[in-house]
């Protein structure tokens, strides 16, 4: 099917979006298009669609997945997600993905390890799966990432589950002789609708309650 330019509107910046076959499907300076000679249309060649993917858009994709990683660790949906945001086709943001893959710039299981360790201290194993999931990570990644983070805890001694759960018990009931059987069902609804499992809520209340942590 031939590629017909059916048109090159203004997008933003300078930068002017180009529909073939009433798509859009890519984003170029007036100097570019100039370049390549393309006019509302005409039809663009194989070849010519080629040149532009390789000599334009796959550096500037590499290069703005660049910009983008500098700033902040981005998991893959995230990066996939930015760069459709600048128009580039879906074979140049594969390209400049894969790019980033290679070169150590991206990778899910190091995202999902280090986001773990940032929020195990304030969010529960449940609710960062969650946000694992919607940033686009596997299960199998976010699996392997939880038992990394399980190992490290052993090996350091820590808990910071626990110690979140009983952080949270102290805020709500600042002395363990103030849980009663009705606020001890209001913690338990209020740590499980964060997530907690009850079963280690129930054991964490009781220690508390008992004077034991």
């Amino acid at each position: 099917m031939p590629m017909i330019i059916t048109s090159i509107s203004e997008w933003r910046k300078g930068k002017y979006l180009i529909s073939l076959n009433d798509e859009p499907v890519f984003v170029l300076y007036r100097s570019e298009i100039r370049r390549f000679n393309l006019k509302e249309g005409e039809e663009l060649d194989q070849v010519t669609y080629e040149r532009i993917v390789n000599e334009v858009l796959l550096k500037r994709a590499k290069s703005r997945t660049l910009h983008i990683l500098d700033k902040y660790d981005k998991t893959e949906k995230e990066l996939r997600d930015k760069l459709k945001e600048g128009m580039y086709p879906a074979e140049v943001i594969d390209a400049a993905v894969d790019a980033a893959k290679r070169g150590k710039y991206l990778d899910d299981l190091r995202y999902a390890v280090q986001y773990i360790y940032e929020k195990s201290s304030r969010k529960s194993r449940r609710m960062i799966e969650a946000d694992l999931l919607n940033k686009g990570v596997s299960k199998e990644c976010i699996e392997k990432a939880l038992m990394k983070n399980a190992e490290d805890n052993e090996e350091n001694g820590s808990d910071p589950e626990s110690a979140l759960i009983l952080r949270l018990i102290k805020k709500r009931c600042p002395e363990p002789d103030e849980i009663d059987q009705e606020s001890e069902q209001k913690l338990y609804r209020y740590l499980t609708g964060k997530g907690f499992e009850f079963g280690r809520i129930k054991r964490i209340v009781s220690l508390y309650r008992e004077g034991s942590i």
